[in-house]
């Protein structure tokens, strides 16, 4: 006979274990779930229980996954700087964190940002900076555990990295600056050529990888070389058999990694000297040989491209002086880039600021021949005209061409570009990109932006003054050859 207490008691028995079995997986598949942008997620911040709602986050415009919910606070976007800069080895950023003192610590290149735990200030290179928000320790309910969390903006503009936030997909995106591309031969025509007997660095190939299988990227900003290669051989290019490296006291080291169908091999010398590269390769190997740009490149140029990030230069007429400058800079890269008797270097290729001491510092660094900086003017809305500035006081070029008349050669190209009114030459010995640049220097004014009709024009023409510029360079090494 059937006791149907037992058996309703046994189904509710088991009814309850299987509610209790699938309650129990939920919370788990819950705890080992990444954040989702758009999603409220409760956090302690500065010690107050609050919901915040997850922002994206991008690098390089690939989508990251974090486990710690990016959100805004103090209209200012923060993000975990692990999941952000640790995590993601191509912005070339290492992160490290004290919990001892509750600094943090990124370091990218030269550049070095300090910040400390609920502090309203950092230091960007040892210089006191006020932070858009503080740098903060926040504790997630969800994971149980606590993140360190950084501006976003703020530490990608210190870091010379480029940052933008996109209101439509609500999310943040950190990209490494594009920088000048050299080919699988070494680019630039170099004054020497690595080989099986002259090298730093050499690379067995796989089998089946024919001869221009790779291109490579001087990636001066971050102090490296970037050798990219179409499929996946990371294991194969990180196998210590599979490459030599002849240690001096500039090399720091050789990583490999992949990503979205490409190998890519860094060589990195030390960090905080720029070496110029000569890459050539067989059937069997690629050689890799680096040094002083100057023994390495026959003429060497530093474009800069004025203002730039925060600093958006003269404004006026619905124009503005940082984006003019770089697509004028912009333009004369893809001359140079298609002419390889010439190395040159940009103080930027994207909306990114230098500061005024890293602009000369990089011209410093790789001795270059000639530095150029490219401004818009600005003053009455009847003003016109060009203009250049030089250094009557300034220094020479390892050619003896001065900064009056490497201003002069590159002002007649210019003039000729805009047919704006002839201003001349301006001696302005105290701007700094032209006082502290130990080569011949020159700033030149393009136009007036608060000019309507002289705003217009140049902002029509802003190609075809980079050619100017580009021919004028050219132009200007036919009459001063670099003695090397």
């Amino acid at each position: 006979m059937i006791n149907r207490k037992k058996i309703t008691k046994l189904l509710t028995t088991i009814s309850l274990l299987i509610a209790l079995a699938f309650t129990t997986t939920n919370v788990q598949v819950q705890a080992a779930s990444k954040a989702v942008k758009g999603t409220n997620y409760k956090l302690k911040i500065a010690g107050k229980a609050q919901y915040k709602k997850c922002l994206g986050i991008k690098v390089n415009g690939k989508t990251v996954s974090s486990y710690a919910p990016s959100f805004s606070r103090s209209s200012t976007s923060m993000y975990s700087a692990y999941y952000v800069y640790s995590k993601n080895k191509t912005l070339g950023v290492t992160y490290s964190y004290s919990s001892k003192n509750k600094t943090i610590t990124l370091k990218r290149g030269s550049k070095k940002i300090t910040m400390y735990c609920e502090k309203t200030y950092g230091y960007v290179n040892g210089k006191k900076t006020k932070l858009p928000t503080p740098a903060r320790r926040v504790y997630s309910y969800k994971m149980k555990k606590y993140y360190i969390y950084v501006p976003g903006y703020f530490t990608a503009k210190n870091l010379g990295l480029t940052y933008s936030w996109s209101s439509s997909s609500q999310s943040g995106d950190f990209k490494t600056p594009s920088t000048s591309t050299a080919s699988s031969t070494g680019g630039a025509n170099t004054r020497v050529k690595a080989s099986s007997s002259k090298y730093s660095v050499r690379i067995k190939k796989p089998s089946g990888l024919g001869n221009g299988a790779f291109t490579t990227t001087d990636d001066y900003g971050n102090r490296r070389l970037r050798i990219k290669i179409k499929g996946n051989y990371k294991n194969y290019f990180a196998t210590k058999g599979n490459y030599t490296i002849k240690t001096d006291k500039y090399f720091r080291s050789y990583s490999v990694t992949y990503s979205s169908g490409y190998t890519y091999i860094y060589i990195r010398p030390r960090k905080d000297v720029i070496k110029a590269y000569a890459v050539s390769e067989t059937s069997s190997y690629i050689y890799i040989y680096y040094d002083s740009p100057t023994k390495i490149y026959n003429r060497i140029v530093v474009m800069d491209a004025g203002h730039g990030g925060s600093d958006s230069g003269a404004t006026g007429n619905g124009y503005v002086e940082k984006t003019m400058t770089l697509k004028i800079v912009l333009a004369a890269k893809s001359y140079f880039d298609k002419n390889s008797n010439y190395k040159v270097y940009y103080t930027r290729t994207s909306d990114t600021y230098p500061s005024l001491s890293e602009r000369s510092a990089l011209a410093n660094n790789v001795n270059a021949d000639r530095f150029i900086s490219v401004h818009i003017n600005s003053a009455s809305a009847s003003a016109t005209g060009t203009e250049t500035l030089y250094n009557s006081s300034g220094y020479k070029s390892s050619s003896g061409l001065k900064s009056y008349t490497w201003s002069n050669k590159i002002h007649g190209y210019v003039k000729s570009a805009t047919k704006f009114k002839n201003r001349g030459l301006v001696n302005r010995p105290g701007l700094a990109v032209l006082r502290n640049t130990k080569t011949a220097s020159t700033l030149t004014e393009i136009g007036f932006i608060s000019n309507k009709t002289q705003a217009k024009t140049m902002n029509s023409n802003l190609t075809v003054y980079g050619k100017a510029i580009y021919n004028g360079i050219i132009n200007s090494f036919s009459s001063y050859p670099s003695k090397r």
